[in-house]
This record gives structure tokens, C-alpha cells and sequence, in this order.
């Protein structure tokens, strides 16, 4: 059932965003424990299935070290492997979901017509270039931090909390509507979510990439800071194939985070020349 303001979907809908191969004969799967599955406490919303030799926890940190070492075609296996990527559309009708489409929908207030959205996972090769090929010259007008506490008592001081931004581009569509795109990193995954409209905008800001709620009541928006020199969503791009992607480090709580991808999206966005500073350069 769907309340006035949460989106909701069908329970039987995928569970992952990500098909995962079977393992070999003679290889048992390694699930990352629940716990390391939260985002900003060192695990990743889209559990990855490792496969592992029964060598114990020797050949368990062995695979996960060779599933993080760049492969041989450039950035690519950093799109392919790390990023999970979906797409939004708002549509007219809830369709049937499936291994790679789920579908939410909502009633808002006072209207008697539900609003549906059409969740889409895009399997990625390389740099995704085409997927905005019609708005790669479009400027990044503006961007919101969002911060979820980890713990509903904590104040807005501590910095227990996940961070993920939001990018805005305007006039992205045959409407004029706005792209979103949000950008979040989750554990060792990259998370990136995008669409035009108001619809997508409320997604966005209330599940992750791979269709899981966030718990919304421990969000708090950041104010939204308008850029005065533009960056393209194409530079954009270019600088995450060219520099995240070739610079990526494995997840660390204390120096390789959710709030330090933040900071350095953003960072970017306001100078991309901008070298290695505080947090506090941001504000």
C-alpha cells in the first residue's frame, strides 16, 4: 500500500539491481554481511555475490583484492563492475516487473489518480556518454547534499550520517523539465540514479539506485548551492571516467567514504581545478 507522500512497489519485485553469474562447480558464494550493507558503515546497499575457493578468509580477502585491481581495458571494468546505474521515467501506468524494470507508484494528496515510475537498470561497458547524448552540453546548473543520519536521535552535528548529492541540469527534456541525477557512493559500489521531473526528483530522494528505501525521516537536504561557472554534464563525465574511475580506492571508514566522494564531486563542480582541500572549502 502506498501513502500520500512515500513511493511504493510491488513486493515481488527484483531484489537486486544486478544479475549475478552462477559460481563454478566447486566454489561457494561469500555474501558481505548484512551489517557492512548499510551506507557510511562500510558495506554496500547492492550486496555483491563473491565467488570464493573454501580457503577460509585468506581466499575470501584474496578475490575481493583482485575484483578491486583495475583489469586491462583502461576504465572500463570500473563501469562495469563498480557502478550501478539505473534510470527513471515517470509513466502513465504500473507495467509487469522484471529482472531489470520495477515499477513504484504513489497517490498524492487530495488526487484520486496514481503517479507511476518506471525504475530501469542499465548494465554499463564504458563511460556512459550516450545515455545523456542529448544534453552532454548542457551545464550543471546547481546541486543538493542530502545527509541520512545513522541513528534518529543523533543532532545534525555528529557526523554519523550518509551523504549523497544530487546534480541538476535544466531544460533536459522535450518539456524543459530538470535532470537529476543523483550520485552516491555505497561501500565499494558507486550509485547513480537519474531522470527528468518533479516524480524523479521525489524518487530520488527516497530510494537508492538499486529500488531499496531510504529511511526518509532521517534525511535532511543541504541547501542547494547554484553554481556560478558552469561545468558540462560531458566534462562531467569525463572527469569521473578519467579521474575517479583511474584513482578509485577500496572503502575505507575513515579516509575513503560516502561523505569524501561528496566533497570531492562537489569540489569539482565548484572549480574543477581545485586541488586536495578541507571539506570546509566547500561552505
Amino acid at each position: 500500500r502506498s501513502s500520500s507522500g512515500q513511493l511504493a512497489r510491488r513486493a515481488h519485485g527484483p531484489p537486486s539491481s544486478r544479475a549475478v553469474e552462477p559460481p563454478a562447480r566447486g566454489v561457494r558464494c561469500a555474501r558481505l554481511p548484512r551489517r557492512l550493507a548499510l551506507p557510511g558503515r562500510a558495506g554496500a546497499l547492492c550486496q555483491r555475490v563473491v565467488p570464493v575457493a573454501a580457503g577460509g578468509c585468506g581466499a575470501t580477502l584474496a578475490m575481493l583484492s583482485w575484483c578491486l585491481t583495475p583489469q586491462s581495458d583502461g576504465t572500463d571494468w570500473w563501469w562495469r563492475d563498480v557502478v550501478v546505474c539505473a534510470k527513471l521515467d515517470e509513466v502513465m501506468w504500473r507495467g509487469v516487473d522484471g529482472a531489470s524494470v520495477a515499477y513504484f507508484g504513489r497517490r498524492p494528496k487530495g488526487d484520486s489518480n496514481k503517479r507511476y515510475v518506471r525504475l530501469q537498470w542499465v548494465e554499463l561497458d564504458e563511460c556512459p556518454h550516450d545515455l545523456f547524448w542529448g544534453n552532454l552540453d548542457q551545464p550543471i546548473v546547481a546541486f543538493t547534499e542530502v545527509d541520512e543520519k545513522w541513528f534518529a536521535w543523533q543532532p545534525s552535528s555528529l557526523i554519523t550520517y550518509h551523504a549523497f548529492t544530487i546534480l541538476e541540469v535544466e531544460n533536459a527534456s522535450w518539456f524543459g523539465e530538470t535532470l537529476f541525477i543523483l550520485l552516491e557512493r555505497c561501500c565499494d559500489t558507486l550509485q547513480i540514479l537519474y531522470g527528468c521531473g518533479s516524480e524523479v526528483h521525489l524518487f530520488i530522494r527516497q530510494f537508492y539506485a538499486n529500488g531499496r528505501p531510504r529511511n526518509v525521516l532521517q534525511c535532511e537536504p543541504q541547501a542547494r548551492k547554484k553554481l556560478q561557472r558552469y561545468v558540462t554534464l560531458r566534462q562531467f563525465l569525463n572527469w569521473m571516467d578519467q579521474d575517479v574511475a583511474k584513482n578509485w580506492q577500496p572503502y575505507n571508514l575513515l579516509a575513503k567514504n560516502c561523505q569524501h566522494f561528496a566533497t570531492d564531486v562537489q569540489r569539482f563542480l565548484i572549480n574543477p581545478k581545485l586541488g586536495s582541500k578541507s571539506r570546509a572549502d566547500l561552505e
